[in-house]
């Protein structure tokens, strides 16, 4: 039997996640005032089900992101274009302008 791959293996912040997110949607299957939206919180349903899941898929992402990075994958460079931006700078001696950094990036 072969051991799961660290990106496929769910940690245990993304556990709770997803058990936050399954007890969301028995709240909101079972109460019908959890549909709904209050005064003090808002649309309920999205406090409730929508940003535990949104934290989830980031929590996940990330995760698989780290486990490429440590792969030596190249589809696992910073998304920020700053890295770009410096790349530019480095690779000439002369002041780079504003215009030469934008099309780097």
């Amino acid at each position: 039997m072969s051991t799961p791959s660290t990106a496929s293996a769910p940690s245990s912040l993304e556990q709770t996640l997803l058990g936050l997110a399954a007890l969301a949607v028995v709240a909101l299957l079972s109460f019908p005032a959890a549909r709904g939206a209050s005064e003090t919180f808002g649309w309920l349903p999205f406090w409730l089900l929508a940003l535990p899941l949104c934290a989830w898929a980031t929590a996940r992402a990330l995760r698989v992101r780290a486990a490429r990075a440590g792969a030596g994958d190249e589809a696992a460079r910073p998304l920020a274009s700053v890295h770009a931006i410096a790349a530019a700078r480095g690779a000439s001696v002369r002041r780079i302008g504003a215009q030469a950094l934008r099309r780097a990036a």
